[in-house]
This record gives C-alpha cells, structure tokens and sequence, in this order.
C-alpha cells in the first residue's frame, strides 16, 4: 500500500512539473513578439521617410544639364511627395529656358490644357516664384531691359489675360486691365517701354481687332502676389 502511494505522488509530481513546463513556454512567446512589431514599426517610419524624401531632379535645355534640388523648393516637393511613382511626375514636366538671363519656368502638374508654372532663378537656388495654377502660358515677353516678363496667360475657363513679373523685386507689378468686361482672346502682346504693354485682342461677339495700351500703376505691386 505504502508503494501504491509513493507512485500515486510520484505521478503527481510530474503531472504538476509538466503544467509549469507548458506555462514557461507561453509566457516566453509575448516578449518575442514585441520586438517583431518594433521592427515592422520601424520598417514603415523607415518608409515614410523615404516616401518624404527630396529628389534631384535632371532636365536638358539647349545642351545644357540643369540639376534642381526639390529641397529647395517647397511647393515643388510638396507635389512629389504625392505620388509613389515620382518618375512619372517628373517625367511629365518640362524646363524652359527663358529669354531673359539666369531665369527658367517650370511646367508641373499638367493635364490635357492646363499646368502649373514655377519660376526659379538659377542665381539664387532656393527661389522660386508660382506664377500660376491651372493655366496654359501662351509666351513669356521679357521687357526692353530684360527686367520684367509679360506672361500672356490662358485660364482653365477659356478666358485670357497676362500678368507681369519683376525680377530684380521677385514679384508681379500692378497694371491697368483693358476695360471689356468680356471675354478676350489676346492676339498679340508688345512692349512699348518699361512701365507700358499694348495688346491686340478680341471679343466673343465682335470677331474685329481691338487694341490698347496699359501702363503700370503707381501702386506697383500687388498686394495678393505669391
């Protein structure tokens, strides 16, 4: 009998010290996991920051490699980082050179009639001017002195108009506007001298040439330039 009991509590015994084996084996398992879910964190910060990150961007003009760092410009890579595929966006951009020294315009985020245009200035990298959203610019006429560019600008509405950008101020000037309250399409667009254009243009419903001239305002800036 005394033998009977002595294998019953051995049986016992290892009945229990099986259930703590079991039990170690499990709570080993938790601290296992949390380093794993710490290195997939880690992975997708890792990702974020390439998804965020600023790219040199290559163009060709004229035989010339020109280089931009989207670093430098904010509303530039703000755009980029937008899209997984920045290849694409970039590869549907276009850098021209333009007349007047030193000064590019960037053509981005285009669709069938329209884009976004940049100015930047090759002197200084970390400038750069948003002329407009959501418009096609028809041409860019620098001034007798090569200080000012009029931009004759098509909007998204089939309206026209221009708008004149200063170099050495790095803003838009203010001009007077032709005094039709129609719709125009500018035909033809001259510089007579610095601080005066003329234009040629239409009407919807007089298919005659008009023309006029504008003068800059003594108030030369506009207060809502970008």
């Amino acid at each position: 009998m005394k033998k009977l009991f002595f294998y019953l509590f051995l049986l016992l015994l290892l009945f229990a010290c099986s259930n703590k084996q079991t039990e170690s084996m499990i709570t080993k398992e938790a601290p296992l996991e949390a380093p794993q879910e710490l290195v997939k964190t880690e992975e997708m910060e890792e990702e974020s920051l390439q998804n965020n990150e600023t790219l040199e961007i290559e163009f060709t003009s004229e035989n010339e490699l020109i280089t931009i760092n989207t670093a430098n410009i904010n509303i530039l890579n703000s755009y980029l980082n937008t899209f997984i595929n920045k290849e694409k966006a970039v590869s549907n951009m276009e850098l021209t050179k333009l007349d007047i020294a030193k000064l590019y315009l960037l053509s981005f985020n285009c669709n069938e009639t329209t884009c976004s245009y940049l100015l930047l200035d090759r002197k200084e990298p970390n400038r750069s001017f948003l002329v407009d959203d959501l418009i096609h610019i028809k041409e860019a006429l620098p001034s007798p002195d090569q200080s000012k560019l009029l931009f004759i600008i098509a909007n998204f509405d089939s309206t026209e108009t221009f708008k004149v950008f200063e170099q050495n101020e790095w803003t838009l000037l203010n001009f007077e506007l032709p005094p039709s309250e129609e719709t125009i399409t500018i035909n033809e667009a001259t510089w007579i001298d610095e601080q005066t254009i003329k234009l040629q243009y239409q009407e919807p419903t007089d298919n005659s040439i008009h023309e006029i001239t504008l003068k800059q305002k003594k108030k030369n800036y506009l207060t809502n330039h970008r």
